[in-house]
């Protein structure tokens, strides 16, 4: 065999190999892909320099960077969300009489087209999420009035629970409190209604909440390892355990 011949075979192997290598980080490659979220938050908090934003860029950062797709809804932000009535929707199933789960089941059942344009795009964004987490302040025991209310709205019947559900996905609740933690048992008592949206009505899975307690008056470094917790939490988000108990309670938080 001439020194060109083997030259050649040579080169042609390598080239097959580092073929071989390509395909394989390609295929790594999707793999990973599809193995990742595409989360949505859902936060609450009228002051952008609160401990709520910190908390939500916290998250975002994290995830966008462990290669997640984020979706963000600042419910301040919206238009119209301060209360549940007529203006929901662009016509109604009964004009003379609003009973608000009927007309909700109904906009539902004809893929939300009857929906006001604001509540269709929160519509769909927990459609194309598999992951959904909450992130608020607790205000006298429970969370802002105006996430209960985006709740009421958003998570109507046929839709988020009932015949059609979320059933196969996760949610999260991510809150601060000025109690401190030796009130870590009363306060996560009072996410049980939360817990009971997501778990018992709308069937998600639930991923273990976080409280970072005491925040007005915890010092700075506590303050930073509260969003270093958070972001491992985001590291980990698709490898951690999920429960469907309504009284299972995150222990990390309660020792």
């Amino acid at each position: 065999m001439c020194i060109r011949d083997r030259y050649q075979r040579r080169v042609h192997g390598d080239s097959k190999k580092d073929m071989l290598k390509i395909v394989v980080i390609i295929a790594l490659f999707f793999v990973t892909m599809a193995e990742k979220s595409n989360v949505l938050i859902i936060f609450a908090n009228p002051e952008p320099k609160s401990f709520t934003y910190a908390m939500v860029d916290t998250c975002v950062k994290t995830l966008e960077k462990e290669g997640h797709k984020v979706m963000l809804t600042d419910i301040y932000k919206l238009k119209m969300f301060n209360r549940l009535d007529r203006t929901d929707f662009t016509a109604l199933h009964d004009p003379y009489y609003f009973r608000p789960q009927v007309e909700q089941q109904v906009a539902n059942q004809k893929n939300g087209t009857t929906f006001v344009d604001e509540l269709r795009r929160e519509r769909d964004k927990h459609i194309f999420a598999n992951t959904i987490i909450f992130v608020y302040p607790v205000y006298l025991g429970y969370m802002p009035g105006i996430m209960e209310s985006y709740i009421e709205r958003v998570y109507s019947y046929d839709f988020a629970f009932g015949p059609h559900n979320f059933e196969g996905k996760k949610g999260m609740l991510i809150y601060s409190t000025a109690a401190p933690k030796e009130y870590a048992k009363e306060v996560e008592r009072t996410m049980l209604i939360m817990r009971a949206a997501c778990s018992a009505m709308a069937k998600m899975k639930i991923i273990p909440e976080y409280a970072a307690y005491a925040v007005s008056n915890v010092d700075e470094p506590t303050r930073k390892k509260y969003l270093q917790d958070i972001a491992q939490r985001m590291v980990d988000i698709d490898k951690t355990p999920t429960k469907q108990s309504l009284i299972q309670t995150d222990q990390t938080n309660l020792r």
